[in-house]
């Protein structure tokens, strides 16, 4: 009597998760060079891993390709959510492949850029999908 509806896993909520995982991906890319002291001592040596870094990477590129994908085909054909995230994964995997090593190493650089512009990519995917459907405004914006 009088139960809620469960609530759906609806699309926006794949633009949230998408941008925290991307937006954590810069974050982690630009604070582990620092944390590198405390890595010797055992502590957050897991963030440091590069298990994690690379499970964060896969996660955020196969979400950004998932979600953009589907909301351009479906919803809005605009090529800007699109575009950001091609360039943000063009960075982050130009950054694994060739910028490794040395203390000189522009990896850091080029992972923040990229994870910064995915996660971009989602904030506008999920304003141009609220502007194409405005029953998703209320829901998403809970």
């Amino acid at each position: 009597m009088g139960q809620e509806p469960k609530k759906q896993f609806s699309f926006p909520d794949w633009d949230r998760i998408g941008m925290w995982l991307s937006y954590g991906c810069a974050v982690h890319c630009a604070v582990v060079p620092l944390l590198t002291g405390l890595s010797s001592i055992g502590l957050l040596s897991w963030i440091m891993d590069e298990r994690t870094e690379m499970l964060i990477i896969v996660a955020s590129l196969a979400i950004g390709i998932t979600r953009l994908s589907y909301s351009y085909l479906r919803d809005h054909r605009r090529p800007e959510p699109v575009l950001f995230f091609i360039m943000g994964a063009a960075l982050v995997l130009i950054a694994k492949n060739f910028l490794e090593g040395g203390a000189e190493s522009y990896e850091p650089i080029a992972m923040v850029a990229g994870g910064s512009l995915i996660g971009t990519a989602h904030l506008r995917n999920h304003s141009q999908c609220k502007d194409c459907h405005p029953s998703l405004s209320a829901s998403a914006d809970r």
